[in-house]
């Protein structure tokens, strides 16, 4: 018979009124505390005096965000009633009145509970008919509980389940487990419970260094099974999406790129017209980009200026440009950077000699509505390569061997426009059963290379949290933002 402690006594004698019971009311009458109620209830477990029983439940609590759309309405209902009340509406004016307008176009659409039509070249927003969602009904049931589980719903096991799926996706519901542990009183415990020449006083479970010098290990030391599983331990690691721009930032050194950095503040000299956007471009435009109003603007160089503009009003090598005036009062605005393209060019004009391999990878800024896949600040990848007659051919050699060193081995390229590249491309990955977008690429314009004095060059800007939702099979983005200690702690540092 294994010698077992005063608290494993007391706990066995305990259980022998009960027969079984919760571990938190185990330790109420014995009146030990919790942890060592529990540490005891495994022993016994162990060899049989007792059985454990766990339940794991699943408790469901809406975030903030879903709590607020639990009050008014999904971004989708508040958008089709609003269309409702007022008709077909122009998406412009629809922009200043939802800040989720995006979310809720996505979703419409999705719902087919809108549809599209033209006026003067416009697009409007017509409503059709919309019956409840299930998800609605399932918000307006538990908007005032702090937690709920799936049988407290009134609607369909599988319907509430697809429903939490759907809100869970949207990150309006969370999930947490929870686990309930009972102790029930085995034969064998039974008949250990009637004696107590069992307890030894052996009540000491860590182990200390006092006790190994003065020998009193041999007396208080509780007995030790090494085949039970041990408590987790979480050692201290990078957060995920560090390790990933790090492994990055390690793929670019080895193929021999250098790296760059510019700044958070651009000018939209640097930021629009150095890449050939025309200062008309809707990109511009204040629903896509931040402007500053300290400060609101920066000098520019006066030689390269003189050369964009040039370029800008009657272009370059056979094209004729935009045309009209170049506006240097517009030139200098201030913005939080789109992309950290303009940056990659501030160092190709500092180091205009070819060969020259470099990449960045930094913060940019877009006024988007957050949502599952969009945030207003993200990490981008920026490669830039200058030599002489480069070609789309080596550009699609680079991103392949870029892609193939991150884990991902289907690999297809297709066109694309961007308006400072020609030719361009977009290049996919195949996962999950279907193909994800991640990097834009292409050769850019002599229009945005001439001005700045320098020969061919190859570009290419790849999504940082795109990828990451990708290695750590996240549908939401915002989980990489979140301050989720459970979830950190059990990413594994092999993840990424």
């Amino acid at each position: 018979m294994e010698e077992l402690s005063k608290n494993d006594l007391l706990v066995l004698q305990t259980l022998k009124r009960f027969k079984k019971m919760p571990v938190e009311t185990l330790a109420k009458e014995t009146g030990l505390k919790f942890e060592a109620a529990l540490q005891s209830a495994y022993f016994l477990h162990t060899y049989g005096f007792a059985q454990v029983i766990e339940t794991v439940d699943t408790i469901y609590r809406l975030t903030d965000e879903g709590s607020s759309y639990a009050e008014k309405g999904l971004p989708e209902r508040q958008v089709h009633d609003y269309l409702l009340i007022h008709g077909p509406t122009r998406l412009a004016g629809l922009k200043s009145l939802f800040p989720a307008v995006s979310v809720a176009i996505g979703w419409l659409k999705r719902r087919r509970w809108a549809s599209f039509a033209k006026e003067d070249g416009e697009s409007l927003l017509v409503p059709e008919a919309a019956d409840e969602a299930p998800e609605e009904r399932l918000l307006r049931e538990v908007r005032y509980r702090p937690h709920f589980r799936l049988a407290d719903v009134s609607l369909e096991p599988q319907e509430a389940q697809h429903a939490l799926q759907e809100l869970a996706r949207r990150n309006l519901v969370r999930t947490h487990d929870t686990t309930a542990r009972e102790v029930v009183l085995t034969g064998k415990g039974e008949d250990t419970a009637q004696f107590g020449q069992y307890s030894t006083g052996r009540d000491v479970s860590v182990l200390t260094s006092d006790m190994i010098r003065d020998g009193t290990w041999r007396d208080r030391l509780k007995p030790y099974d090494v085949q039970v599983d041990a408590a987790p331990l979480y050692p201290g690691k990078g957060h995920p999406l560090r390790r990933l721009i790090d492994e990055m930032r390690d793929i670019f050194i080895a193929m021999g790129f250098a790296e760059f950095k510019g700044p958070v503040v651009e000018n939209e000299f640097h930021n629009f017209d150095v890449l050939f956007v025309p200062q008309d471009h809707p990109a511009r435009d204040e629903q896509d980009t931040f402007y500053l109003r300290r400060p609101a603007a920066l000098e520019l160089p006066t030689d390269l200026v003189k050369r964009v503009a040039e370029a800008h009003i009657s272009g370059c090598q056979g094209s004729i440009g935009w045309g009209g005036e170049f506006d240097l009062d517009r030139s200098r605005r201030t913005v939080l950077r789109t992309h950290t393209t303009g940056s990659a060019f501030r160092y190709l004009v500092r180091h205009p000699e070819p060969p020259a391999m470099i990449f960045g990878i930094d913060r940019v800024f877009r006024r988007e509505s957050m949502d599952s896949t969009h945030l207003p600040q993200f990490h981008q990848c920026e490669g830039t390569i200058h030599g002489d007659d480069l070609s789309l051919a080596d550009l699609i050699g680079v991103l392949k061997t870029v892609f193939r060193r991150l884990g991902f081995t289907r690999i297809r390229f297709r066109p694309g426009y961007f308006p400072f590249t020609e030719p361009s491309l977009e290049g996919d990955i195949f996962v999950n059963g279907r193909w994800m977008e991640l990097v834009g690429a292409g050769v850019f314009r002599p229009e945005v290379t001439e001005p700045l004095g320098l020969k061919s060059v190859l570009g290419f800007s790849i999504g940082i949290e795109r990828i990451a939702m990708l290695k750590l099979g996240l549908n939401d983005i915002r989980k990489l933002y979140m301050s989720d200690i459970a979830w950190l702690r059990e990413v594994p540092s092999e993840t990424l």
